[in-house]
């Protein structure tokens, strides 16, 4: 294997890494986000449904109906925006491009620790391109927070796997 080649199996390895790490992070985040819009919700709709049965027993409190009321419509509101919002399928895209990206971080690890022939080389290196190709295009935007909170954390690792993969000539 040439410079050239081992110098591009290395930059690929990096990028997709990067992208696992990236996508799986915002999994993660979108997941938290689903949770802390979740939780209010069920705690406040289960409130309001208790409520209701109360009031109707006591009909001479109208600071408690008022109450009721807003905690309705708080409840109503957290719900429309946990669906607008859709975390959750925000999280499992991310999710799944993270997957993605791992099984291409493996195949790059397996190309660099057992290269083929020259000639089986540029067809491995065209099955990763267009692996790499196909995940871009299909994989959920990364918000910037996200990407920022990130990246000098994970260009600042080394991968040692790769690093000190043997090279046939």
């Amino acid at each position: 294997m040439d410079e050239k080649a081992r110098e591009l199996i290395a930059d690929w390895f990096r990028r997709v890494r990067e992208s696992q790490h990236v996508h799986y992070a915002c999994a993660n985040h979108f997941s938290r986000l689903n949770y802390i819009l979740g939780i209010p919700t069920i705690v406040i709709t289960s409130v309001v449904g208790t409520a209701v049965f109360v009031s109707l027993e006591k009909q001479d409190i109208a600071d408690y109906k008022i109450l009721v009321g807003l905690l309705s419509m708080l409840a109503a509101v957290l719900a429309s925006l946990q669906t607008f919002l859709g975390f959750a399928e925000r999280s499992e895209k991310h999710r799944l491009a993270g997957a993605g990206y791992a099984a291409v971080r493996r195949h790059v690890e397996l190309l660099a620790t057992f290269p083929p022939a020259d000639e089986e080389l540029e067809q491995s290196l065209m099955d990763i391109k267009n692996e790499m190709d196909s995940l871009a295009k299909s994989s959920p935007e990364v918000p910037r927070a996200v990407v920022r909170q990130l990246d000098e954390e994970l260009r600042a690792k080394a991968h040692e796997r790769l690093a000190v993969a043997p090279v046939q000539k």
